[in-house]
């Protein structure tokens, strides 16, 4: 079952001085309300911020379950089928409706959490799994705003097929702008607090050095939580950090008590016209205020074969992954090791690129490379398991992916590092890396710091 798709979306202009959170602001109240944000840097992604909400199905997966429901709360389907199987039939193709420098026309909005498919993987539910957040939340959209940072302009995308449907959205922009007021600031009620302490950090550190010895694996990403309790509203959060971080894979996304406030530096993949991209990070040393610093830790990073052993991995999983699904031949490694420099941290990034038989393939496309080597290790399946073990809670959509996906069957994701998840009354953030063979328990424990300071000193 699907919703019919306007074979020719409706374009109107909107003003570029209107910011996407005063945007945002007007259509909160709504149901699913979603901001994906590329901020303003230098970044070659850093171009689209992209607003919807009111979605016209919303798809929570649950456990084994994904429940479907219509805009009225009504429910159409449950299903045990593999959620990304399910995301298809709920998110029509067109791929003769792309639109010039628009990415996203309508379709799917979504957070995919880490766990998602760890029954499919024959992993056991986490033993301290106490966040209520779906393991899935996918929105089917039919309209959006786009706002083109490189073209100074901003769209109200329409591909209602309903007239009545259109003319109320085009009311939230066309003829009033009143945001509703923040009733209360964010703020944390007590500082961050991590799940377990440094030596228990280490401790499970040297557990992954056995394993490695043992020849079970070659890397595996290891992380730790930190959770506090907080009250108000988790948007002034969110534009708070996200003007320091300037991320290019930000995201806001809400249902209800849950929100999920994404930086994140990192592209999980990308799908432009069957063109396949993903950009694993691996590598990391901090930013320094210092010049001289700064520039002695950028050519560590450049010049550190172990960080290059550990991106050189995952690029090979990711090879291994897009190759289940994309056109025989066509996965390249078009660079590797580039380097990149955000607010907190400098990072080493390599391209992967390949090709899709069909637009259709997208889904399978997702459900093939979830979830991300960068966060999981080599090989993969191991990996994860380690990590069930290890790591003192679940990562529910950290280390998972958020991502759009267009009726044209092009779509862009993240890997949903540098996150922060709210569970009504708490917030948590983890940090974590790649520990392989010749790592140093002070040095990756110190890394899980560096990465997420911005966040947890910043609130």
């Amino acid at each position: 079952m699907s919703f019919a798709v306007a074979t020719h979306p409706v374009i109107e202009s909107l003003p570029y001085a209107v910011t996407a959170g005063q945007w945002f602001a007007c259509v909160r109240h709504l149901p699913q309300p979603m901001l994906l944000g590329s901020g303003t840097s230098p970044h070659p992604a850093a171009r689209f911020d992209i607003l919807v909400a009111d979605p016209v199905y919303l798809l929570r997966t649950r456990a084994a379950t994904t429940t479907v429901t219509q805009a009225d709360g009504a429910v159409i389907e449950s299903s045990t089928d593999n959620p990304f199987e399910v995301l298809a039939r709920y998110c029509p193709l067109q791929p003769d409706c792309v639109v010039a420098d628009l990415p996203f026309t309508g379709g799917a909005v979504a957070w995919f959490g880490y766990e998602l498919l760890h029954r499919n993987n024959h992993l056991p539910v986490h033993a301290a799994a106490t966040l209520t957040l779906p393991d899935m939340l996918a929105g089917i959209y039919d309209w959006a705003v786009i706002i083109d940072h490189q073209q100074h302009c901003s769209s109200l995308v329409l591909s209602c097929v309903d007239a009545g449907r259109a003319d109320a959205v085009r009311k939230l922009f066309l003829e009033k702008r009143q945001a509703l007021p923040v009733s209360q600031p964010f703020k944390l009620l007590a500082p961050f607090a991590s799940k377990f302490s440094r030596d228990e950090y280490l401790q499970r550190f040297r557990r992954i050095i056995d394993y490695i010895h043992a020849g079970d694996c070659y890397q595996v990403n290891l992380a730790q939580c930190f959770t506090a309790p907080c009250e108000g509203d988790s948007f002034t959060a969110f534009e708070q950090l996200q003007i320091r971080a300037n991320a290019p894979f930000a995201a806001y996304l809400q249902d209800g008590e849950h929100t999920v406030l994404s930086f994140s530096p990192e592209r999980f993949v990308k799908v432009e016209q069957g063109v396949v991209t993903t950009q694993p990070i691996k590598g990391t040393k901090p930013r320094s205020e210092d010049p001289v610093q700064d520039l002695r830790n950028r050519h560590d990073l450049e010049n550190s074969n172990k960080d290059k052993a550990e991106n050189l991995m995952i690029v090979d999983l990711l090879r291994n992954d897009l190759g289940r699904v994309c056109s025989f031949g066509s996965v390249t490694v078009e660079s590797l090791f580039e380097l990149q420099s955000f607010t907190n941290v400098h990072h080493l990034v390599s391209t992967i690129k390949g090709r899709l038989q069909k637009p259709e393939d997208v889904f399978r496309l997702l459900a093939a490379c979830f979830p991300g080597g960068s966060i999981t290790g080599t090989p993969k399946l191991r990996s994860m398991q380690i990590i069930n073990e290890l790591e003192s809670m679940p990562r529910s959509v950290y280390c998972g992916v958020i991502a759009w996906i267009d009726h044209s069957g092009n779509m862009d994701s993240n890997i949903a590092i540098r996150t922060l998840v709210r569970d009504r009354n708490h917030i948590h953030c983890w940090g974590g890396g790649g520990i392989v063979a010749d790592s140093v328990g002070s040095e990756e424990y110190q890394e899980t710091l560096d990465k997420i300071s911005m966040l947890i000193n910043n609130l």
